[in-house]
């Protein structure tokens, strides 16, 4: 009694799957000469990485196609460097819920404003990825603060490992980014004026914040370091423990293969 499918429609079934599959991969092809305008040797190139990649990750043709493209424009890579960059980023995306193509746009952003090398790809998404791990902010906002933050956090002579951790830091204390820069540019400002760096004007304005007898000490140096608007807020976050400041060291190394 039991039935068992005709032979001629287990044929049609797979040759449908077939015309199907081949129709997703010319999507991914397609995707990728829309993106680079790639043609001749250069295009079997990029066709091969996608094969590749569609190959040995759980994405779907026009994904694989579209971050690859994406890769070869932003980054400029071609051959095994471009399938391993596009790989990790494939994955850095279905780790953090977040648009590949967005991703890779932010990223080689942020990392051309910090000035790191392609080659520590990984590391920068790896960062990224524990910070958001252990702070609980999300990889949009990150990115997005990142870049638009990105040259006054440099300016300030913060690394892109330091300027990630004091983001993620920010969205733990449960502090407004925008408002925590605004006081964080004063406390440039009075750097520079003393001839210290911004790292070590935090470290010691955390320090006698946190010592302080009275809450009224603890304001007062806020303020002479944050400015008026954001000394309230972050006085309380320091003292709390909520921002730690004085703890951001922008180590990336260990997260090399946190994706």
């Amino acid at each position: 009694g039991k039935k068992v499918m005709p032979l001629s429609a287990a044929v049609a079934g797979i040759g449908a799957a077939a015309v199907t599959s081949a129709k997703e991969v010319d999507e991914g092809y397609d995707s990728i000469i829309k993106k680079t305008g790639a043609t001749g040797d250069a295009l079997d190139d990029l066709k091969e990485q996608m094969d590749d990649i569609f190959k040995d990750l759980p994405v779907d043709a026009k994904t694989a196609g579209d971050a690859v493209g994406e890769v070869a424009t932003k980054f400029g890579l071609t051959g095994d460097e471009l399938e391993g960059v596009t790989k990790q980023f494939l994955e850095f995306a279905e780790v953090n819920e977040t648009d590949v193509v967005t991703a890779i746009g932010s990223t080689q952003s942020v990392m051309k404003k910090f000035g790191v090398d392609t080659k520590d790809t990984n590391l920068v998404l790896g960062k990224m990825t524990s910070t958001s791990q252990k702070t609980g902010i999300s990889m949009d906002t990150l990115e997005t603060s990142l870049e638009t933050n990105g040259s006054t956090l440099k300016e300030m002579g913060l690394t892109l490992g330091e300027s990630v951790d004091l983001l993620g830091s920010f969205e733990k204390s449960g502090i407004d980014s925008s408002k925590a820069m605004t006081s964080l540019k004063k406390a440039q400002q009075k750097a520079v004026k003393e001839g210290k760096s911004l790292g070590s004007t935090l470290k010691s304005a955390v320090s006698r914040i946190k010592s302080a007898k009275t809450e009224t000490e603890a304001l007062q140096i806020a303020t002479d370091v944050f400015g008026k608007q954001g000394a309230a807020e972050m006085t309380q976050a320091i003292r709390e423990g909520r921002l730690a400041l004085d703890e951001i060291d922008g180590s990336m190394t260990q997260y090399a293969n946190t994706v």
